[in-house]
């Protein structure tokens, strides 16, 4: 996996065939598997461009006291791109805009966050080209305390015929918290699946009995099954799992 640093908002430029830096673009050229870490951005604006009939596993994660981001993916023509993410911020603001701007370009995007403090997420999806696909799955967990705040909207116009548009939130509430969803789909033309789903709520009563009912206590039934929420989602290599289930300890 290349490993990518942006640091005070700016990428730390390194070498790699596959892929094209020109300040804060980065540029997608061939099919590989990338890792980038988000450290100390309170003003970040970066643009993620996927080439045509390139397939690209994008794992992020930002781990920090705040982070303020705009983030732009950008599809070309059957081109696929995995977004794999991880958050655990004191607060969170960010834009996040999906353009599939050609034919059968597809997205999985796969989050999972902790909810500390105080966290804005704004999604658009925009499928401006047939057949295109966007599958939107978000996990939170917010601790006592805190705030989390999704809208997630999509677009479809007429003519842009043959889309699949998939939107999956829920956000699990570890004592009292301020949680908001808001999803929004907004499709001009007849021939568009298009499937939501939204859940605000405590821990499944169902697999907290479960597993209490095998002799686990609660506090750590509990925590097996925030983690379990946490990292099904979003599926780390083994590294990047071991420094997950360290923070998630804690």
């Amino acid at each position: 996996m290349n490993r990518i640093r942006v640091v005070s908002n700016k990428i730390i430029p390194f070498d790699d065939s596959d892929i094209i830096i020109n300040e804060n673009n980065i540029t997608f050229t061939n099919n590989g598997n990338y890792y980038i870490d988000y450290i100390s951005c309170d003003n970040l604006d970066i643009n993620f461009y996927v080439n045509d009939k390139v397939t690209v596993l994008l794992f992020e994660m930002s781990d920090s006291n705040s982070l303020n981001s705009n983030i732009n993916y950008n599809l070309g023509k059957k081109s696929s791109l995995v977004v794999s993410k991880f958050y655990n911020n004191e607060n969170t603001n960010e834009k996040v805009n999906i353009y599939l701007n050609k034919t059968l370009a597809d997205i999985r995007y796969n989050f999972s966050s902790i909810s500390n403090n105080s966290d804005k997420y704004l999604f658009n999806i925009y499928h401006l080209d047939k057949s295109t696909n966007s599958n939107i799955f978000n996990r939170t967990v917010a601790r006592k305390g805190s705030s989390s705040n999704f809208d997630i909207n999509s677009f479809v116009e007429n003519g842009i015929k043959g889309c699949y548009l998939n939107q999956q939130t829920k956000i699990i509430t570890l004592g009292d918290s301020n949680n908001k969803i808001n999803p929004n789909m907004f499709i001009g033309e007849e021939d568009t699946t298009a499937i939501h789903s939204s859940v605000v709520g405590s821990v499944d009563n169902e697999s907290l009995f479960y597993l209490m009912s095998r002799g686990v206590d609660y506090n750590t039934s509990v925590n097996l099954i925030v983690k379990g929420m946490i990292l099904s989602n979003i599926n780390p290599d083994m590294e990047t799992r071991e420094r997950i289930l360290n923070i998630l300890e804690k």
